[in-house]
């Protein structure tokens, strides 16, 4: 049966002492969480990194992660209470973030900036049955924060960024996931696959899904800086910067520019919406299977967003008028971000290949008998 992987609910910044005088109102937290779904305790880990995590059987189709948190201002101000509490709930086979609620700490929700939504956990509860289609590019979300409260501003900025790409299809991933679903969690034998089929029987050129790969194809990445306000708010004052890039390559996507946050009252659900409407078109369909050509010189060919559509290098496809081609390398030269070269084995001579012709990967099982 699948299985939902808890860890102990994580302090940020970390602060031990806090660890311990929340360790209660924590553990109710956790226990909130999980309720929101029917689950049934399995185990509780006792020793090792993980020590206090609980695994749980859950009624759902696929294992998953939940995680927690209590985000307070920084380590050094004051002993008040949390500013946020989160749960972030995520595939564990890929790390794709299915969706995260951040709840208000009672003693902050008089300080927050008007356009700041208050969610309630419950909102949670239907994450796993999100629709992710049409599937579109993977998302790698990278956020910093620096000077005061950086550390809060980056958690809670990265949950509700991450929410509202969740909430729109995009398949996130994101770093609040930690190493909870890198874990291995061993199954009884009962449990295991009977036999694995025979290789012969699987080897195709088709490409791997692209959804299903914790590899992303587009990294949004936010950097933070806080500041303090005019006493006797403590609410911080926010900028920074927001870049979008194309991996592996860190090609700037659409060849835009760094953009800047200006200065004002921190708000992450503006910065979210804000964010998430410049994101969104540079995303490639993965439900698009013809590939197009974008350029010809000699007898190579250049296709656009090549490793979004799960091109490698070896791989082959099949053109117009029995053409047929394979993967050579990739490259930033062209102008794209992550253009594939192909070379052009076979063509019509009489209709040769050009821009705009479109490519399917080749159905052929390779060695070809």
């Amino acid at each position: 049966m699948p299985i939902l992987f808890a860890p102990p609910v994580q302090v940020v910044p970390f602060d031990a002492e806090r660890g311990v005088e929340h360790r209660k109102a924590m553990e109710d937290f956790r226990a909130q969480v999980l309720s929101l779904w029917q689950t049934t305790s399995k185990e509780e880990i006792k020793q090792g990194g993980f020590r206090g995590a609980r695994i749980l059987e859950w009624n759902r189709d696929f294992d998953a992660v939940v995680k927690t948190y209590f985000v307070f201002s920084s380590a050094s101000q004051g002993r008040r209470g949390e500013v946020a509490r989160i749960a972030s709930l995520f595939r564990k086979d890929n790390c794709q973030l299915l969706g995260s609620v951040t709840v208000w700490g009672s003693e902050w929700t008089n300080s927050l900036p008007p356009e700041t939504d208050k969610t309630e956990l419950t909102l949670l509860k239907n994450a796993p049955a999100r629709s992710f289609t049409p599937r579109k590019s993977p998302v790698r979300l990278s956020t910093e924060g620096q000077g005061y409260w950086g550390s809060a501003m980056a958690w809670i900025g990265e949950s509700q960024l991450g929410e509202k790409l969740a909430s729109e299809g995009i398949v996130v991933h994101s770093d609040l996931s930690g190493l909870g679903c890198f874990r291995e969690v061993t199954k009884p034998a009962s449990e295991q696959p009977a036999s694995q089929p025979d290789k012969a029987e699987t080897a195709t050129s088709s490409a791997p899904d692209p959804a299903a790969s914790k590899r992303a194809h587009r990294q949004l990445k936010i950097v933070l800086s806080g500041q303090q306000g005019k006493p006797p708010s403590v609410w911080p004052l926010t900028q920074g910067h927001f870049s979008i890039l194309s991996l592996p390559f860190n090609e700037l996507a659409g060849k835009q520019k760094q953009e800047t946050i200006a200065l004002a009252p921190f708000a992450p659900t503006a910065l979210a919406r804000t964010i998430a409407p410049k994101l969104l078109p540079l995303l490639h369909s993965l439900e698009e299977k013809n590939i197009v050509v974008s350029q010809r010189e000699g007898r190579f060919v250049t296709v656009e967003r090549g490793l979004a559509f799960g091109l490698r290098i070896g791989m082959h496809l099949v053109g117009p008028d029995g053409a047929r081609l394979h993967v050579i390398r990739f490259a930033t030269q062209s102008g794209l971000e992550d253009a594939a070269i192909l070379l052009i084995r076979t063509e019509s001579k009489t209709t040769p290949l050009a821009a705009g012709a479109q490519l399917q990967l080749d159905p052929a099982v390779y060695p070809v008998p």
